[in-house]
């Protein structure tokens, strides 16, 4: 079912208390949540510099240059690499301490991606993908709309450009082995996992539904992971 998630204007300043609260709030999602989730958050956050926006040819707000991405390593509880965004839900749309009217912290989600090995693309990938949706929960794009679980996210070429991957869409879903959202004082927070799948892949959706690849695709060993060298199974 699709939700109501925030989106509008974006503050320029803050004062002393609302500041605060607002570090209070980013540093309890990465140093409770995903710490608790997620384990170890790797080497520190990778940030989208002004370069992830350029290629949109827009000038970021400048608290989105902080924003950025986890890599997380295996664990003694997930054999699979990681790697999280961390801002999207950012209260940049408050203007005092509280909990969002709209019940969603910022945006309302924050974006994961799971591979089987460390993955030189995902970080870049997140990059752009957060840099879009943060355009567009501004109103950037005429008729646009933020991801929501079950859309098909088109990346129009290979998931990487190392080698032309078979991979070329992400399919927006729920996790499976972590909690599907998490509350901060601002809000709720969903975490939507991406996973990669081929055009026949997609098309097989096109033609059954979302749910019918899913399970296709967990029989197959390949869901939630996204394995940017593997095969199509359709």
């Amino acid at each position: 079912m699709a939700v109501a998630r925030r989106a509008g204007s974006l503050r320029g300043s803050m004062n002393e208390q609302f500041s605060q609260w607002f570090e209070q709030v980013w540093s309890d999602r990465e140093d409770r949540v995903y710490r608790s989730l997620f384990g170890d958050l790797g080497q520190g956050i990778y940030t989208a510099g002004p370069g992830v926006y350029e290629r949109f040819q827009k000038q970021p707000h400048p608290g989105w240059l902080n924003h950025g991405v986890f890599a997380c390593p295996p664990n003694d509880d997930r054999k699979t690499w990681l790697y999280v965004t961390s801002g999207l839900s950012n209260p940049w749309n408050l203007d005092t301490p509280q909990r969002d009217p709209s019940g969603f912290s910022g945006l309302g989600f924050e974006l994961v991606i799971e591979t089987p090995d460390a993955a030189d693309w995902a970080v870049p990938l997140l990059h752009n993908l957060m840099a879009y949706e943060l355009l567009v929960a501004v109103g950037t794009y005429e008729g646009a709309e933020l991801f929501e679980y079950g859309n098909r996210i088109p990346l129009n070429g290979s998931i990487t450009p190392s080698f032309d991957s078979k991979i070329r869409w992400l399919l927006v879903g729920q996790p499976a082995t972590f909690a599907q959202s998490f509350d901060l004082q601002s809000g709720r927070v969903d975490l939507f996992q991406l996973c990669g799948a081929t055009d026949a892949e997609v098309e097989f959706a096109r033609q059954t539904s979302q749910d019918t690849l899913v399970e296709l695709l967990q029989k197959q060993g390949v869901y939630p992971r996204t394995d940017a060298g593997r095969k199509s199974v359709r």
